[in-house]
This record gives C-alpha cells, structure tokens and sequence, in this order.
C-alpha cells in the first residue's frame, strides 16, 4: 500500500525538481497564472496572415513523439507537403509523462507530442504546454468532439488538440443471442438466468471489476462524479457521498450475473477468449478489442451499456491530446502541426495506419473510418461519455478502487463498509502528501 502512495506523489516529487532548477514556480497557483501569462504573450506575439491565420516561421523545422510511428510519418509528410516545413518523427511511450516534462523544460523535447488527457492540468500547472492561439482554438471547436475538448480546456483557455478517442462499450456476440441485445440491466438478469452455466463456465455478461476505469460506470449510477461534477475539485473525489455507496450496491448487484470472482474477471485473456468462444454474450471493452474480434471471425456488435434502474451508466472517456511544448522555437509551425492532425486527410491516416479513432465530431467524411461500423459505434457512444479527471490525484482513485471494488464484488465487504473504507483510505493518502 504504502508504495502505491509514493506513485501517487510523482508529480509532488517532480515539481519539487523542477523548482530547484528554477523551472517551475513552487505554488500551484503561481504556475496557473505564469504559464497562462507566458502563453498569452506568445499567443499575441504570433504573426498572421491577413485572413487572421497562422502561418509557418521562415526555416521552420519540427520533431513530433508520438506512440504511433508509422501514422506520424504519414502525417508529417503531408504536413511537409502543404507547408514546406520538415517534421522529424520519433517513437516515444505517450505515458512517459515524466520524461517529457524534464525534457520541455531543458529545452531538448520535441515541438509536438502526444499525452494522455489525465495530464492535462499537470502540464499546465508544469508551464509546458502552450496556449493555443484563438484563431486556431475557433476551428476546433467547430470541428472536434465536445466530450474531448473539454479534456484540453481549462479556466475557458485550450492547450491542446484532441487527436484520437476511446471509452467503454458492450460488445454482444451474435450466435450467442436469440434476440435484440439487451438495453437494461433487468434484461441482463433474465438472460443470466437462462443463459449461466458455472460448470460449463458461461456467463451472459462478463467485465474486469479490479479497476476503476470498468467499474466507473457502475459507480456512477446514480450520480456519484468523481473529483465533482467536472472533474477538478481535487480535495473531494465523492468517497464520503450516498451516491458512491448506492454505486458500490450497484457493482455488487452484478455479481449476480456474473457468479464469478473479481480475480479471474482480472484476467483479460479469460475474458476475451470467454467471448471469441461463445461462452459469453456480452462483454465490456473498447476499440482495442475490434481487431481481436475480427481476427477470430467472431459475429458481434457494438451498443451502449445497460441502464440500471433507469439511470444510465455512463464509462469514462479517454482521448490521446497533442500538445505544443512552450519551449518550441517554431510556436506557430508547432500549432499547425498539431491542428493538422486532426485535418480531415490525418483522421484517415489515424484510423488506416494506428486503427484509431479520430476526434473529430463528424467522421462521415472520414474514408475507411466512415465505413466502419463497429468502430463508429463507439464514437456515437463517446458522446455520452465523462471524461476521465485530469486532477492529479487520480492515482488515489485507481488504488482506492482496486482494493475495495473487488472486494464488495466478492462479498467480502458490504458496500456501506466499501464507501467507509475508501473514504478513510482517501484520509490516509492526504496525510501522505
């Protein structure tokens, strides 16, 4: 237990680095008012073209990261193409959040590179992520999904583009149904009751319910919004609120139709192969299971979760953000560049080369992506999604979860005592920092 804490003190330990290099401010406000000064300055100091547009610096010159080489390569060709201006692509791990951090502020990282949204806040408050320029934000806003701008918005100001989605949705094998997929959870039980055989080991339903992320939607239920309603009040994840212990009753109902331990539903090759051989009829995942399923001629679709009790479950959305460093030479190309991956021409590029889904609100005109039905199914669904808290103390929420969801999941705690126990594990990590 105690090692999860310090994982969750990662950025507390970084900032304190920084700072001693006298790179970062030591109060978090401070950071939020220096870098939204330092990025309006550049903002305002970026030459346009009459139509109020960007326009590349003379000798311009980029280098990207990015997790998806060969969809980067694409892209900064045509990029070179259209502008003239050379993009160098190097392969990084997206996650390695650290890494860049270090790198932005010594002035050796990459122009552009991608990052998942849950840095968002870290990056600003880190002062490496630049303001995007208004003309640029404008056409965003217009082109690109909601859920996912919202991911890159803070205090009314983006520092990002939001270039590829994903959240949870429920697959339905086809040869295992007789009829409609199911639309609530009553309907899930009653199949449960026909369907479930533990000696045979087959289960209607099936989902990991040992981490935060697939039980989200349980949790919330009946309004439980970790970190508040958007995400950002990071002294109150809701721990202590009747809606997260009416979620907990909820991830215990669902034992019921999966008679199963929380250990084995850990396991995600179980469960894949639990829906490649007809063992189950539905199954919680996300776009990255699609090629599996093909692969292995499955038959199945995509649809929403169920609701419960009337209420919707509604999963956490995910976006992948590309993010200029405020230490770029070329502030204006490095805008470009990242509005460009998010051009009509890249979201074919993103779903032909990295079989991802492109941010942008409209994909009928997106070839290939358009075609795709299982894929499009899940962006539909991305719209009722809530995006994942950017709060830095998120890493509590992941510990937290996967020692009591499990164990309300196997009866071995009621989900009153579960909300009891989260909360004073919440206590517990505040006296750590």
């Amino acid at each position: 237990m105690k090692k999860r804490w310090v994982l969750g003190l990662g950025t507390t330990v970084l900032a304190i680095g920084l700072a001693g290099c006298g790179q970062l401010p030591q109060d978090t406000s401070a950071a939020n008012t220096n870098t939204k000064e330092e990025s309006k300055s550049v903002s305002s100091s970026l030459s346009k073209s009459d139509d109020g547009k960007l326009e590349p610096e003379e000798g311009a010159s980029l280098r990207f990261r990015t997790g998806d080489e060969e969809f980067g390569n694409a892209v900064a060709k045509l990029f070179e193409e259209k502008y003239k201006v050379p993009v160098k692509v190097e392969e990084g791990n997206s996650l390695d959040f650290t890494k860049d951090v270090m790198e932005a502020a010594s002035g050796e990282g990459p122009d552009v590179f991608m990052s998942p949204h849950d840095k968002t806040l870290e990056g600003i408050q880190a002062g490496i992520f630049t303001e995007l320029d208004p003309s640029l934000v404008e056409s965003l806003e217009s082109d690109i999904s909601d859920v996912a701008m919202k991911t890159v918005t803070v205090d009314d100001k983006v520092y990002g583009v939001p270039v590829s989605i994903e959240t949870n949705v429920m697959f339905y094998n086809k040869s295992v149904l007789k009829d409609k997929p199911a639309s609530t959870f009553d309907e899930l039980k009653k199949e449960a009751e026909e369907f479930n055989n533990q000696k045979e080991n087959k289960f209607i339903y099936l989902s990991d319910v040992t981490t935060g992320s697939p039980i989200y939607p349980m949790l919330g239920t009946y309004g439980f919004r970790l970190f508040g309603e958007n995400g950002t009040d990071e002294d109150h994840p809701g721990f202590d609120t009747p809606e997260f212990e009416k979620g907990l009753e909820v991830l215990a109902d669902y034992h019921n139709i999966m008679p199963i331990s929380s250990g084995d539903l850990s396991n995600a090759d179980f469960l894949t192969n639990q829906f490649t051989e007809g063992k189950t009829g539905y199954l919680l995942g996300g776009p990255w299971n699609v090629k599996t399923f093909r692969e292995a001629g499955v038959d199945f679709g995509v649809t929403n979760l169920v609701t419960y009790d009337g209420h919707e479950q509604k999963p956490f959305a995910f976006v992948q953000n590309a993010h200029v460093s405020a230490y770029t030479k070329y502030p204006k190309t490095a805008q470009l560049f990242a509005e460009f991956l998010v051009s009509p021409e890249s979201a074919e590029l993103l779903y032909s080369k990295a079989f991802k889904i492109t941010s942008r609100s409209d994909i009928t005109s997106v070839d290939g992506l358009k075609e795709d039905k299982e894929l499009t199914a899940i962006a539909k669904a991305f719209e009722k999604s809530i995006p994942m808290p950017s709060a830095q103390r998120i890493s509590a929420y992941w510990t937290i979860t996967s020692n009591i969801g499990p164990a309300v999941f196997d009866q071995q705690m009621t989900p009153k005592e579960g909300a009891k126990k989260a909360q004073e594990d919440w206590d517990a990590f505040l006296q750590t920092e």
